[in-house]
């Protein structure tokens, strides 16, 4: 991320301490619907946890990288549970941050919000990161992402309103850049919840 989104998601973190986020993320039903209890789960982009938290609660081992300090502060605050299991690491090169407590790798990764803050030309190399630390790709584990596509009347210099680097990555060019890693598209849902209220159209993608 760049300094001016950086600085938002330092700036989100503290407000979070007044106006805590919703239960529950869109993500979430999916996660519940692919993902069994003991799959063993990263989250690329935690934030300050609630998704982590609550796929714990399901009964899934779940580990987390998030890049901002500030979220990850909140994180450890509100959920104890989460600690020796968020570290920092950004895409797009990830590495292998969890190499000591998961050498094998993960049953899934889940990346929610997250894609459009990178550049079309950093895309490639994101998705290779997160699907080298698939135990099986493309016989059994999964790769599930969520993405935004906002309207261009509100994006400026590829920004969002909130300064945000923000880019619409199609779905499709999601899929081509998977399939040299055998992951194929499973699933592909479709919301309109917030079209109105935000301008943005979200798709959730599955692979395996």
């Amino acid at each position: 991320m760049d300094s001016p989104t950086t600085r938002f998601y330092a700036d989100y973190a503290q407000r979070l301490t007044a106006h805590p986020e919703a239960s529950r993320s869109a993500m979430l039903p999916m996660v519940e619907r692919c993902l069994h209890p003991g799959d063993v789960v990263l989250d690329v982009g935690a934030g300050a946890g609630r998704d982590m938290a609550a796929m714990q609660w399901s009964g899934l081992e779940v580990f987390g990288l998030e890049p901002s300090a500030e979220m990850r502060a909140v994180a450890l605050s509100r959920h104890p549970g989460l600690l020796g299991r968020l570290r920092e690491a950004s895409l797009p090169a990830l590495g292998r941050p969890f190499e000591d407590l998961q050498p094998n790798g993960f049953d899934a990764v889940v990346c929610s919000a997250v894609l459009m803050h990178l550049a079309p030309d950093s895309l490639v190399a994101a998705l290779s990161a997160m699907a080298a630390l698939l135990k099986r790709p493309g016989a059994g584990s999964q790769l599930l992402l969520s993405i935004p596509d906002m309207s261009r009347d509100l994006l400026r210099e590829d920004r969002d309103p909130d300064g945000r680097l923000f880019y619409n990555h199609p779905p499709d060019t999601i899929i081509a850049c998977l399939q040299p890693h055998q992951l194929a598209l499973r699933v592909h849902e479709v919301s309109d919840a917030v079209l109105q209220t935000a301008g943005t159209r979200w798709h959730t993608l599955v692979f395996g």
